[in-house]
């Protein structure tokens, strides 16, 4: 609603104490006479709005021209060095300005009257936004947890270890005895970590899988643990499973092992993703990750078919001693979708499961002296008197994973630790030394990038000619959408926030554009690049 302009200087410090985004100016769009412009202002005072404009005639670059509108008793005044004068008539409301300016700098009509041109401003509406610091940072301070959520059944030895801290040896002679019994009926179990006070129920499920060789270990390992808090602390929704450990020491039993693990990961995937309203999680949104045996389990649940099973899981099949990945732990068939996996010094026996249309990235960390998962190509358990050749095939560690995958043009990245050994973030004690830092770290900085959205533009798009017609800046949106484009050194030719037309000024030195995203996940994100206006 339009309203005449009142002399009293505290209305109109409330009509020209503009707010915009970002805070500190205002954007109008107008004309002058014929004359398209659009305006930046700087926070306006009580009787003043000043800042510049530019002419909006199709050019990608323009000439700035600097301004000041003066509305305060007996001076109502634009002055820029194209147009000049006194200003009529004006009508002024929170968000717009409108008069006829008297020019001062044009040549008078009939020798007493100076030409006379409309003068429309239209403030720019404010975006709708409330950016989160969602997955990027730990904005809940607690974590609730929920034990023991029984996902399964499963023949198998045991799910879980007393004796993790004892020597590898030793453990294998204690569960000896154990393994030569009958597998008996186990309850398969998982924990749940989530942000207490969180109401949003879209979130990113996150599934961890401890170490422990296929037998020892559980789920409330202290690096799982740990990792499972900061991530609940960050929004996600995180799972720490128990698992069937235990073999008999044949190369077909070890085997087995592992396969029994994949087989239960995937069935706690399907009861999440059962329970996936209740829980406030979205299926389709999955990562799982792991270290060591847990490792191992992740890659090969997200990355192995049943096809593409050992020879000795497939003989085991057709002997009927086992069925295909999804057919044990429970009878749930809900799907899910795995987005990516984070492989804490974890390996594969064949690289090739890691199929070219499989676009899954993968994290892996590992550290060059492990001689328990080999980093390169090697037997596993180097320190074992060559018992561990007897029973156990060469593997492929990290970097031939990491190798593979790049090849294929697959999404990776591997963070190489020289001279770390096996679970380089336990000290001999057991307590968690500096290296728990470097995981936790990369691994959600490497989960935010998945979560959020990207934007991709090609670098030759970022390159203006002076002379070059307005166009907007071509750019794609990989999972998520964008919510608000902001030039530095240009403006937006248009209110549209996902719009990329900008007229850059001449004289700005520093030249960038940034998208400001968000998604359905809840997760914000801002990518500036840089622009160069060329010749």
């Amino acid at each position: 609603m339009k309203r005449t302009l009142f002399l009293g200087p505290t209305l109109l410090l409330m009509a020209y104490s503009l707010q915009a985004f970002p805070p500190e100016t205002s954007t109008f769009d107008g004309k002058i006479g014929k004359s398209r412009i659009i305006l930046v202002a700087n926070p306006a005072d009580s009787m003043q709005m000043s800042g510049f404009y530019v002419e909006n005639r199709g050019k990608a670059v323009e000439t700035p021209h600097t301004f000041s509108l003066v509305l305060s008793p007996g001076k109502r005044t634009f002055q820029s060095d194209l147009y000049s004068g006194r200003v009529k008539k004006a009508q002024v409301s929170s968000s717009e300005v409108e008069g006829k300016l008297v020019l001062y700098n044009a040549r008078k009509k009939f020798l007493f009257f100076r030409p006379r041109v409309p003068i429309t401003l239209q403030r720019r509406p404010l975006p709708d936004l409330a950016p989160s610091e969602r997955y990027r940072n730990e904005i809940f301070p607690g974590v609730g947890i929920r034990k023991d959520i029984s996902y399964g059944q499963a023949k198998g030895y045991w799910t879980s270890s007393p004796y993790a801290s004892e020597p590898y040896i030793d453990v294998l002679r204690k569960g000896l005895i154990k393994t030569f019994k009958d597998q008996q009926p186990l309850d398969l179990k998982l924990d749940l970590y989530y942000p207490e006070t969180d109401t949003f129920t879209n979130r990113p499920l996150v599934m961890l899988i401890h170490g422990g060789a296929f037998y020892v270990g559980s789920k409330e390992a202290v690096t799982e643990k740990v990792l499972a808090t900061n991530l609940a602390k960050r929004g996600y929704v995180v799972a720490s499973i128990d698992y069937r450990l235990g073999f008999k020491p044949t190369g077909s039993d070890v085997e087995m092992s592992g396969y029994r693990a994949i087989q239960d990961a995937h069935a706690a995937l399907r009861y999440l993703s059962n329970h996936s309203g209740e829980l406030g999680i979205n299926p389709k949104q999955v990562y799982v990750g792991g270290t060591s045996a847990g490792a191992i389990a992740s890659l090969n649940v997200a990355f192995m078919d049943d096809d593409e099973r050992p020879a000795s899981i497939l003989k085991s099949e057709k002997d009927g001693l086992t069925g295909k990945i999804a057919s044990s732990g429970n009878r749930l068939t809900d799907p899910f979708e795995i987005k990516a996996v984070v492989n804490m010094w974890g390996a594969v026996n064949d690289v090739k499961i890691i199929d070219r249309d499989e676009k899954i990235p993968v994290l892996s960390i590992h550290g060059t002296a492990d001689n328990i998962v080999p980093y390169d190509y090697d037997h596993p358990f180097k320190g074992s008197l060559g018992i561990n050749r007897l029973i156990m095939d060469k593997m492929y560690g990290s970097k031939p994973i990491h190798d593979w995958l790049q090849a294929l043009g697959i999404r990776n990245r591997l963070v190489t630790l020289p001279g770390a050994e096996h679970e380089p973030e336990l000290s001999e004690d057991r307590s968690l030394n500096h290296y728990m830092d470097t995981l936790n770290n990369r691994i959600t900085r490497f989960l935010y990038e998945e979560t959020a959205p990207e934007i991709i533009v090609l670098p030759e798009q970022l390159v203006i000619a002076d002379n070059s017609p307005l166009k907007p800046i071509p750019f794609l949106v990989r999972n998520g959408n964008v919510a608000w484009i902001e030039p530095e050194g240009g403006v937006k030719a248009s209110a549209n926030p996902a719009d990329a037309t900008v007229i850059w000024i001449k004289d700005r030195e520093k030249k960038k554009i940034s998208f400001i995203t968000n998604n359905s996940f809840g997760a914000f994100n801002t990518i500036t690049f840089p622009v160069t206006i060329g010749k």
